[in-house]
């Protein structure tokens, strides 16, 4: 079949979904066999009508059936391209007529309404008109994970069989790291550069509150208590909780041993993970998350959620913690600090997982996805 990947610009500050995205689609693109990838967008000045256009709907109390502009001009791209079937990879589809497959990242505003970043300025309404009408009318929607097939079934009433677990694949730049494909930059002097004192923990993470960046903060007083100094190391962008996060520290006397360094060069970031005593990814979002990948591929330790199908999902290589609990989370820094030479097995182990784990791979199994599709899409033209 011709698959149309559907793509828009996005700016790196997303983080993990600019990178989940941007690797899915080079991987695609570069694909070659049984199927056939191109990618496939809607010019920005149509953007911005549509965008216009649905203030006005909004304003006369118009449904979304009147939103034309964009779904009009794919489905002639859409034509004009022989294509037979769409991809949207982490973006809201348009039905158009053609069969679709749609990836999304998780259904938090189902499991965790509390959390402001989903339910908040019309956030948890958005989401649940999108996912309603979209996932199932969907030829197949994929997922990261059994658990998260689990809650779309239930949520939304979906056959299982046209739900798909395909769990997220390691950065690429990662594994060309790991691997030696890409040389790895000189490390940086980021201790003298952003005035780290002790051993340092890397958190990177966008200042959404569900990243519980708070209760790792409280593990370090703990450990400040029993006598242990141990710096936190946060690069990501704010999106509204950084001076809560900021205020938590100072109130906790660690203002010294926390350090916010906005979002970083990748060389940074690089070696960040080098120096670190470990990736402490302490999200309550789960279970599918790229940071932990990136880390493993790069030999740094790993202290994890333990959200439920988390252990699975990374092989059961990361120290895992229950990520509500300070206690818990020092308990798992305390054992770096004390051993770290049980922590080589973990780390062979990590780097063999990530790197195993590729775009490419991810690719192959999408495909086969899409051979189930053959014989039925090729029942009309």
């Amino acid at each position: 079949m011709k698959i149309g990947l559907y793509t828009r610009p996005q700016p790196q500050s997303l983080g993990g979904g600019y990178v989940l995205r941007d690797d899915v689609e080079r991987a695609a693109v570069a694909t070659s066999g049984r199927h056939e990838f191109e990618l496939v967008s809607v010019p920005l000045a149509i953007r911005g009508q549509a965008r216009v256009k649905r203030k006005l709907d909004r304003l006369f109390r118009r449904g979304p059936e009147h939103d034309t502009l964009l779904p009009s001009f794919l489905a002639e791209e859409v034509k004009r391209r022989g294509l037979d079937f769409l991809w949207f990879n982490h973006y809201p589809p348009f039905y158009i007529g053609v069969p679709y497959i749609l990836n999304i990242f998780d259904l938090q505003h189902r499991l965790q309404p509390w959390f402001p970043e989903v339910s908040a300025n019309g956030q948890w309404e958005a989401r649940e008109e999108e996912y309603s009408h979209s996932i199932r009318r969907a030829a197949f929607v994929t997922v990261g994970s059994q658990e998260a097939k689990d809650q779309l079934c239930h949520f939304y009433g979906v056959p299982l069989d046209n739900v798909k677990v395909m769990p997220f694949p390691t950065p690429q730049k990662a594994i060309d790291l790991a691997t030696g494909k890409t040389q790895m930059p000189q490390a940086h002097d980021v201790r003298s550069k952003y005035d780290i004192k002790h051993d340092f923990l890397y958190y990177p993470a966008q200042f959404w509150a569900h990243k519980n960046h708070v209760n790792l903060i409280h593990a370090i007083k703990l450990l400040k208590d029993r006598g242990r100094a141990v710096s936190l190391v946060f690069t990501g962008a704010d999106h509204g909780n950084q001076p809560h996060v900021e205020k938590v520290a100072r109130d906790l006397g660690l203002a010294d041993q926390v350090h916010f360094c906005g979002f970083v060069p990748y060389e940074d970031v690089l070696t960040f993970y080098r120096q670190a005593m470990a990736l402490a990814y302490v999200s309550l979002f789960g279970p599918e998350n790229l940071p932990p990948l990136e880390a493993m591929a790069l030999g740094c330790p790993v202290i994890l959620s333990n959200i439920e199908g988390a252990e699975a999902l990374h092989g059961g290589i990361p120290l895992m913690v229950n990520p509500l609990s300070p206690d818990s989370i020092a308990g798992a820094i305390e054992r770096v600090q004390n051993d770290p030479k049980s922590l080589e097995s973990r780390i062979a182990a990590g780097k063999a997982f990530a790197a195993s784990n590729s775009p490419a791979r991810y690719m192959d199994k999408f495909q086969d996805i899409l051979d189930e599709f053959v014989p039925i899409r090729r029942c009309w033209p």
